[in-house]
């Protein structure tokens, strides 16, 4: 494939803005991407254990491993051995489904001898895990959660995903009493994405969120649950696959908004919070966040100021990110630059490991330079109840967060044959001014139109970087003319892709 060499780098990020929250804790896990993962509360034992299963490669051979780790200090996790299964390319989700005072946890994912898996395993205490003999359908690439949805007081399984013939599917499994049976709730299938739980019309009973893969087509909707049966709400959502969805009452109003990110039918990585109006439908809101596809999200109260804060994993179209937003309360959701490694094909979870009240971090994947991540942050913030020796940020004064919209451009250079032959030279592409109203647009625009008119600009070759955002046109003009004669001393020939 035809590559582009980037020359220059304009983005400066201010990493420096906010302390260093999350500090990373010692632990026996090896890194893995494609993680089947989750925490574990043992009930009786005060601190938290974390189960990390996922596939990684050495020395060109493909490894399958299955790791638990027990809290041993506050910055130290210690190897323990279980039966939890080795996996990849699927789920976990712990609850305590017999209500004996500790977790359980169910499992999807596919093995090392690609055998499709789902498995229920009762935990017995002091670390010992008892498979329990029910009959799931194995799935892979697909999520899978507790929750209770028949109100009869036991926890009930959601999972979707592939099965070993291909054919998708969306179940619920209803416990009676320990016994799962499953039923056909008229779900679809979707795989590279999940389905949650929640109550979002306040009537208590679980609706579920579903987003991902349907078979080719990206798909978003909700199902009301009436009399624990399922039937879609008429109001369109954002279809997406290879994607993530998430519910969680932002504004604190008392009914769930979701947030969802991923892949949409071109190709291009979207992400959406929709405000829930009082259970009746749903208000597209805008947002400072990053859009990541083959995501995950998770939510919670990682600052302890009362609202649901944000971490997520993904690919954006340059490489792949973890970041943590706070939430200010209203939908503004600010990037803490928390420091944590950018990955893909991976997972971030928020758990209280050691239970002093904050939310720490399990966090796994591959990085832009193909290391394998399995750690844990402990979340630093003092303990509750206790006046903070110093605030989590430092103590210099924000940057003022502007929503704009403003005027940029966008360039990108290379070192190519913009006909795709041998002739490389140097070579910059650059838009004309326009005012952005929705993040990452014109990115968009300007590769679309690149990759149509450059021969061999592949579609993952997002080389472009976009100007500081300017207030008049005029100002941004001025400065898209400097870039352009700054490329032009450097013997660069400038290409102008405009509309």
């Amino acid at each position: 494939m035809w590559k582009n060499y980037l020359l220059f780098f304009l983005f400066l990020y201010v990493s420096d803005a906010w302390s260093q929250v999350f500090e990373k804790v010692e632990t026996d896990f090896v890194g893995v991407m494609q993680p089947v993962t989750t925490w574990i509360d043992g009930g009786e034992e005060t601190k938290l254990k974390a189960y990390l299963a996922g596939d990684y490669y050495k020395l060109n051979s493909h490894y399958v491993i299955s790791q638990t780790n027990s809290y041993q200090s506050a910055s130290r996790f210690k190897s323990i051995s279980t039966v939890l299964p080795a996996l990849y390319r699927g789920d976990a989700s712990s609850a305590d489904y017999d209500r004996d005072g500790d977790d359980d946890i169910i499992v999807t994912g596919l093995t090392s001898n690609n055998q499709f898996l789902m498995r229920l395993y009762r935990n017995d205490g002091r670390n010992h895990f008892t498979p329990i003999k029910e009959i799931f359908t194995p799935l892979t690439d697909g999520s899978v959660e507790w929750g209770d949805y028949d109100n009869d007081g036991d926890l009930d399984i959601l999972a979707t995903g592939k099965q070993f013939n291909n054919n998708l599917s969306t179940s619920i499994y209803r416990n009676d009493n320990g016994i799962f049976a499953e039923t056909s709730p008229g779900l679809p299938g979707v795989y590279n994405g999940n389905a949650t739980w929640g109550d979002y019309d306040n009537d208590n009973d679980l609706d579920i969120l579903i987003t991902g893969n349907t078979g080719g087509s990206p798909y978003t909707a909700i199902y009301s649950n009436t009399n624990n049966n399922y039937e879609r709400v008429a109001q369109q959502f954002l279809p997406l696959m290879g994607s993530a969805g998430a519910w969680g009452d932002f504004d604190n109003d008392m009914f769930i908004d979701f947030i969802i990110s991923g892949e949409d039918n071109e190709g291009y990585p979207v992400c959406v919070v929709y405000k829930n109006l009082s259970g009746s439908f749903f208000k597209e809101i805008p947002i400072s966040i990053r859009p990541l596809k083959d995501c995950s999200i998770d939510l919670g109260d990682y600052d302890k100021d009362g609202d649901l804060d944000i971490i997520m994993t993904g690919e954006s179209l340059e490489r792949p990110y973890t970041i943590v937003y706070n939430n200010n309360l209203g939908f503004d959701f600010v990037n803490i630059y928390a420091g944590l490694p950018g990955v893909a094909d991976g997972k971030s979870l928020w758990g209280d490991y050691d239970k002093d009240g904050d939310l720490d971090i399990l966090l796994s994947g591959v990085t832009i330079c193909y290391d394998f991540i399995g750690d844990i942050y402990v979340n630093t913030i003092d303990p509750p109840g206790e006046e903070p020796a110093n605030n989590i940020f430092i103590d210099a004064p924000m940057p003022e967060i502007k929503m704009g919209p403003y005027y940029y451009y966008v360039f990108s250079s290379c070192y190519c044959d913009p006909e795709g032959g041998n002739n490389n030279a140097y070579h910059m592409y650059v838009s004309n001014v326009h005012l952005q109203t929705k993040r990452y647009n014109l990115n968009y625009k300007f590769n679309s139109l690149l990759v149509k008119q450059v021969p061999g600009w592949g579609k993952v070759d997002r080389g472009y970087r976009t100007s500081n955002g300017f207030e008049t046109k005029s100002e941004a003009n001025v400065s898209r003319k400097q870039a352009i004669e700054s490329y032009k001393a450097t013997n660069y020939t400038i290409h102008e892709i405009n509309w």
